[in-house]
Parts: structure tokens; sequence; C-alpha cells
């Protein structure tokens, strides 16, 4: 097994270059050395076909356990207590957990929330931000996104407008846990912001019970009973964050795809080239580019020995591209069908959020795009990229749009 030492090291990189070429270069390691172990020790799964093997195997390839990554970097800064609050609380992620607890958690989140109307909540954010627009020369489509994200989930859970700059730095920091290079400074940072989105969330219990709001968070502290308080706030922690940084990546990165693909007609209007549409949308843009697993036993895979506890890493965003599997895999194709990316996962896993998410486009875009048909990127403002690796996307991405 060769590993092309550049490239398969660049895709670990967040430099400007590695950001702009970033297709090209994982699809040379893809095309080179499919699955292959990184300079971490991690076995890196970029192909289709092992990327969906794995996403499918779940008694053999768990959810990682960040609990036990906090309390070894806990031991290492004095047992700083921070750090193990921080890694148990993630215990209460359904993205961090297993099996059965994971099962019964992910049926009664789906089922209370999806409770919401969310066709009024969707179609009231769309436009409160176009009318926010109403009158702009420019905008920065990050920003913006954050915004519709943000009264996204303050709609479902009665956040305050005030609640908005909090929200957003806390989902921003909390990503970096997924980061391989991250400091000791940066994971206490990411642990602080923990402690104080428990606290906030604590003190919006409090205002909703003292309004007499009707709060789903009230409903199901309720259900689940005063005693799994810290897992309800665990559950929603994880939710915020995916709410606000998938959602941001997803939308921004899609209507950039608009922008450079504006020969390819769409009939926004017509919900099933509408959906078709969104779904290349998600495979294109592949808004989360990799997710880790944790071998669960010692074991043989595709003909390498894997030790148990070791760390995988899926590139969902090369698995979406791999020609194998989607012809032109580089080309936007609006009309692509069948399309069975793998943008939200797959299997037992797979993205809780992923209905709203695809029903946000479908109703955003279309909005949007006509209101700003001849939107285009800032002639004399560039694009800044994010230092994330895992979250790879825009910092700002300023644009005119008249």
């Amino acid at each position: 097994m060769q590993t092309p030492l550049m490239s398969a090291t660049s895709i670990w990189s967040s430099k400007s270059d590695v950001n702009q070429n970033y297709s090209e270069l994982i699809a040379d390691v893809r095309k080179s050395d499919p699955l292959h172990f990184n300079m971490f020790g991690d076995l890196v799964a970029m192909d289709y076909a092992n990327v969906k093997k794995i996403l499918s195997d779940s008694d053999n390839f768990k959810n990682f356990d960040f609990t036990e990554r906090f309390k070894i970097v806990s031991a290492l800064s004095n047992n700083d207590p921070g750090l193990l609050e921080f890694g148990e609380s993630l215990r209460y992620w359904l993205l961090f957990m297993n099996g059965e607890k994971h099962a019964e958690h992910r049926r009664f989140v789906n089922q209370k929330f999806y409770q919401a109307n969310y066709e009024k909540i969707t179609l009231d954010a769309i436009q409160e931000i176009i009318a926010g627009l109403d009158g702009q020369e420019e905008t920065d489509l990050v920003e913006m996104a954050r915004q519709f994200s943000f009264l996204i989930i303050s709609k479902i859970i009665n956040l305050e407008k005030s609640d908005y700059d909090f929200i957003q730095k806390f989902s921003y920091v909390i990503t970096f846990i997924f980061e391989k290079t991250l400091s000791v400074t940066e994971l206490l940072e990411c642990a602080s912001m923990s402690q104080r989105f428990h606290g906030y969330i604590s003190d919006t219990f409090t205002r909703h019970e003292n309004e007499a709001t009707k709060s789903l968070l009230l409903e199901m502290r309720e259900i689940m009973g005063s005693s799994k308080a810290p897992q309800l706030i665990g559950t929603w922690e994880f939710l915020v964050n995916a709410a606000t940084e998938t959602t941001t990546l997803l939308l921004t990165k899609s209507i950039a795809a608009l922008i450079a693909n504006r020969d390819k007609v769409i009939n926004w209007n017509a919900h099933n080239e509408c959906a078709i549409a969104v779904e290349e949308l998600i495979r294109f843009v592949s808004p989360v580019n990799w997710i880790p697993r944790q071998i669960a036993n010692d074991m043989e895979f595709e003909g390498l020995q894997l030790q148990k506890g070791k760390t995988m890493l899926l590139g969902l965003a090369s698995a979406n591209r791999d020609p194998a599997i989607f012809q032109n895999p580089d080309t936007f194709m609006p009309a692509r069908k069948p399309n069975p990316h793998i943008g939200f996962g797959f299997g037992m896993h797979h993205c809780l959020g992923a209905r709203l998410s695809r029903f946000e486009l479908q109703k955003f875009l279309p909005r949007f795009m006509a209101t700003f048909p001849d939107i285009r990127l800032h002639p004399s403002k560039a694009p800044q990229w994010d230092s994330k690796i895992f979250f790879r996307g825009y910092k700002s991405l300023p644009v005119l749009l008249k």
C-alpha cells in the first residue's frame, strides 16, 4: 500500500491553496490509495464502497468515544476538571452514542424534534432574511447563512434574538473538537464554551417556566424527568451545534455552487426538479468532509489488521465524488438521478436533521435565487477560508446582490 505522501498529507491542511483545490487533491488520493493510514496513524477511507461499508457496520465500527479522549487529555493537564466535565457531557451527544442507547434516544429526540411546525418556521425565517437584505448591494453569505440557521433553531426552542452572538460563538468553537491537531489550550476553550452553554440552557429553562412559554425544551424535560436534565442539555448542545454549523456550511456552499454554475437551468417552481437539484447540491458540496469511527475489536478489514480502539476517518466528501458511483462526479448536474450520495451519512447514525436540512434548502433556494437573480461573487472582496478540516468551508464569502 503506497500513499502519495504530498497529497495524502495535504488533505489535512487548511491552507487556502488546499481549500481552493480540495476536490482535485482528494481525487488524487482516492485514486491512488483509497484506504490508507495517515500521518496520525488513523485508517482513512475515501472511496464510496468502503465508506458506506463502514457506515453500515455499527457493530465493528462504533461512534467515536470522545469521553476517553478527554480523560487522557485531562490527565496531561493536571486532571483539569473542566475537560473531564466536557468529556462526560459528550456522552449525551447522539453523535457519540452507540447501540441500543443510541437507538432509544434517537427515537425519542426524533419524535419530539419533528413536532414543530417547520413549514411556518422556515418560511418565516426566509422572509425575515430576504427582508433584511432589501435595498442592500452586497452581503456576506456566511453571515447570512448563520442568521438563517439561528432563526430556525431559535424558533424551535424559543431562544431570544439577543442570544445570536453567543450561539454562533459556541457552535463555531465546539466543532474544533473534531480537529486532529487541536492543542490543550483549544480543548480548554471548547470545554469552557460547553460549560457556558449548559448554564445558558439552564437559564433558558427558567425563563420558559417564568414566562409560561409553550416550550419544546420543557416538554422534553417533563417526559425525560428532571433527573435526566444533563442528558437533555447534552442533547441540545449537539442539536444546536449541528443545526448551526451544518446549515451554515450547506447553505453557503450551495449558493456558491449555484453562482459558479449559473448556466445550469433549474426550474425551482417544479417540486420534483427542485428536490433533485437539492440532492445534487448536498452531494456536490458535502457540508461535512470527514466523520470519525472507532474500531470495536481487533479485526481484519480489506486485508489490513486493525486494532481495537483505533480511529477510522471516513471521507464523505471524497466518497460523494467517487467516479465508480457518480458519472462526471466533479460536475454539478442538477438533474442527476439516481443520486445515492451519503452527504448526511448512512445507516443507524444517519443525520437526525437531514429531513429538515432538505426542507430548508427546498424552500430557501427558490425564493432567494428568484429575489437575487444577479447574485455574484464580490469582485474586490476575496472569500476567506476557515481553518477547520472536518467542517471545511468559508469563513466569509462576500457577494454582490444586484
